[in-house]
């Protein structure tokens, strides 16, 4: 049997970052943006290339990080979430495609090994980096974290896997690299 195709949303109206492919492959990443229109041209722009993507790629499985359960930086940021997530919801449910939510807390402790760790988007991108999947921005790095556990979900057999070990020498890395941000804005801060 082959693995099947999966499509993995981090759903923002600024940055939706987007990871697809065959499970146990290295998945395509993409960015749909929208920071530069309104909220529901960001939704109309989403729906239309979700509705497009799904015709030209037929996948078996989508996968989109929850909305979450609580206000973000504003309601106003929190309302314009749910409705991207409903637009995403709708259209699945129209196509008859399987569709579900990652819960990221969830996401991350499958594919860093923590639920909670610092700069998560960041951590995410160096362990793209170390199985050698090329995101183009944070918010692909993310979405590659939501393709991860999406594999492991629907084909597990197939999956690529990230071991207990590979987890924490990227976490290792991914303090490190914070430190030495921290560090270099301390310097520029003490020569201003």
């Amino acid at each position: 049997m082959t693995a099947p195709v999966i499509l993995a949303l981090d759903i923002s109206k600024t940055c939706t970052g987007v990871a697809f492919g065959r499970v146990g492959e290295r998945p395509t990443f993409l960015s749909i943006k929208g920071n530069d229109i309104d909220e529901t041209a960001a939704m109309m722009k989403l729906g239309r290339w979700l509705i497009e993507w799904i015709r030209v790629s037929k996948p078996d499985h989508i996968f989109y990080e929850a909305a979450i359960d609580r206000v973000l930086s504003s309601a106003h940021t929190t309302i314009v979430l749910a409705k991207m997530v409903g637009t995403v919801e709708f259209i699945t449910g129209m196509k008859g495609i399987a569709a579900r939510k990652a819960h990221v807390q969830t996401v991350r402790k499958s594919f860093l090994g923590q639920g909670r760790p610092e700069e998560p988007k960041q951590h995410a991108r160096l362990m793209c980096a170390a199985i050698e999947w090329k995101p183009n921005n944070l918010d692909e790095a993310d979405a590659a974290a939501i393709f991860y556990w999406g594999s492991l979900q629907v084909a597990a057999k197939h999956a690529q896997y990230v071991s207990p070990m590979l987890q924490a020498k990227v976490a290792e890395q991914a303090d490190n690299e914070r430190f030495a941000r921290a560090a270099a804005k301390q310097e520029r801060r003490r020569r201003a």
